[in-house]
């Protein structure tokens, strides 16, 4: 075995037994890297050149600014320029192209009441968001990074799925993220308070679970109006090329950015000190890595400790060939002091990722589980205020006692093969079902067999779950519905003046 071998062997054996000890899904501080990798996203430096060669007033080149500058001086120079050249050119500055995605990126942008940095994150949007995939699979040979082929890609992102991870937190103005965990990029994945509830769905229309996206997307300053902790976020706390204004870039953005960091510490401790973290697509000098970890660093007491959790993978395309493995790395931070975590080098990802992944799958859709924790923090934060009664005993019960909460949460004790009183087999959505059966609508559905059901029977089996109907999320006013096989065969007979029963025990349809 190979030097290389063994300390493959011995990562990941570290990286499985601490996923297993933490019992909880890891959590992935994900930066610019990845992109650069699966599709040839611009770094931070790539971005702000390209932003100098098609500013035509510039009479230097990018490396003339740089020099003199760092990135977030030359990022607040060029915003000065940008709207220089957008006020001197007003009305002309970037006609659309019709035939472009990004048709009305520039609407609104003349507003005397945006910052002047606008049009230059106008035009950073619009360049990252041409060049982001909408679909993992429409990554191609030519923009994936020369160090892999498409094939390793493509099994790469498929093992990152395969973690699964609490949330991921990126400083990437890129979308990519939303492709890999919620399929495609759409800005129904966004979360836009205004329009949706605080589990993220929509309060005012009946919705398929299907069309709820998995992964959360959170940007910018909407990380610090989240009011507890969720599962299955896409944090961008530098902001998104979905809403331009948000991303952090020049000088000006970053002051404003660090004075909120005690607020997003706290926030992101939550993560740190909870589940393991891996951080990817990093340099380990990079400020962002070293800005995150201080956060991190500054809000734990002396006795603390969260380094054993994290590690900073690195590749290398020499990592089989060097002479020694160093298993821990020192990374600077803000204060001058350091931060010890576990460094991983690697010529893939492959088997870093694969590690990760063999924690206990995530048996169910991190959806559902935002939705719980969301409905459970309205419900109570809201408990009393409406005139309900609340049973005090009852919530005592279910919070000093892990019998009274699985109970609640409908975990069964006893052999994992024991039939449960009712099966969740239910497949069909309301216009599936009015389909299937042969009725127009689902209100039809409604309309013309469910209240004929409830006047011939007495029971309303859309108002609780039961063999034929299952409904979500109904503290929220929403309700996705699914109904089963058996609904589908009692639509039926309904529908066609049979004679029917309801296979339901009285003792559980509800007074």
């Amino acid at each position: 075995m190979s030097d290389f071998e063994g300390y493959r062997e011995e990562m990941t054996a570290d990286i499985e037994e601490t996923v297993t000890r933490a019992n909880c899904q890891p959590v992935i501080f994900a930066g610019t890297g990845l992109s650069i990798r699966y599709f040839g996203a611009p770094s931070w430096d790539g971005l702000l050149e390209k932003l100098v060669q098609d500013y035509d007033g510039l009479e230097q080149e990018y490396g003339f600014y740089r020099q003199t500058r760092g990135p977030t001086e030359v990022g607040q120079f060029l915003a000065e320029q940008y709207a220089e050249w957008a006020w001197s050119d007003y009305g002309d500055y970037d006609e659309d192209d019709d035939d472009s995605e990004l048709v009305g990126w520039n609407e609104g942008l003349f507003d005397h009441e945006n910052d002047r940095d606008v049009f230059l994150k106008a035009k950073i949007a619009e360049h990252i968001r041409a060049k982001t995939p909408k679909t993992v699979a429409d990554l191609d040979e030519d923009t994936v990074h020369d160090e892999i082929t498409l094939d390793e890609a493509l099994r790469e992102i498929e093992l990152l799925q395969e973690i699964q991870p609490h949330a991921v937190i990126t400083t990437n103005y890129d979308r990519f993220f939303e492709a890999i965990f919620n399929d495609e990029v759409t800005d129904d994945n966004l979360l836009d308070d205004d329009r949706v509830g605080s589990a993220g769905f929509n309060r005012d229309e009946e919705i398929d679970p299907e069309d709820i996206p998995s992964y959360r997307v959170v940007v910018g300053e909407q990380v610090l109006r989240t009011r507890y902790r969720n599962i299955g976020e896409i944090l961008h706390i530098h902001g998104s090329v979905s809403d331009p204004e948000s991303l952090v870039l020049t000088e000006d953005d970053y002051h404003e950015f660090n004075t909120r960091r005690r607020y997003l510490s706290s926030k992101m401790l939550t993560y740190f000190a909870e589940h393991p973290l891996l951080i990817v697509g990093y340099r380990p000098d990079d400020p962002n890595v070293q800005q995150v970890l201080t956060w991190a660093d500054e809000v734990l007491s002396d006795d603390q400790s969260i380094t054993e959790d994290i590690y900073f993978l690195q590749w290398d395309e020499e990592a089989g060939d060097r002479e020694e493995y160093p298993r821990e790395y020192n990374i600077k931070l803000d204060d001058g002091g350091n931060l010890q975590v576990k460094s991983i080098v690697a010529d893939d990802f492959d088997w870093v990722f694969e590690a990760f992944a063999e924690g206990d799958e995530l048996a169910v859709d991190p959806r559902y589980l935002r939705s719980l924790l969301a409905q459970t923090y309205d419900v109570v934060s809201s408990m009393s205020s409406g005139g309900e009664v609340v049973d005090v005993q009852r919530l005592e019960d279910v919070a000093t006692d892990i019998g009274e909460l699985r109970t609640v949460l409908g975990y069964m004790e006893g052999d994992p093969g024991q039939i449960p009183p009712i099966q969740f087999q239910h497949t069909y959505r309301p216009s599936d079902a009015a389909e299937e059966v042969g009725v127009d609508s689902f209100q039809n559905l409604n309309q013309d067999i469910i209240d004929q059901i409830e006047e011939d029977k007495g029971v309303n089996i859309k108002s609780f779950n039961n063999r034929y109907h299952i409904a979500f999320f109904e503290q929220s006013g929403v309700t996705p519905r699914r109904y089963s096989e058996e609904a589908i065969e009692l639509f039926r007979k309904v529908k066609n003046d049979e004679d029917y029963n309801l296979d339901i025990p009285e003792e559980r349809i509800p007074d």
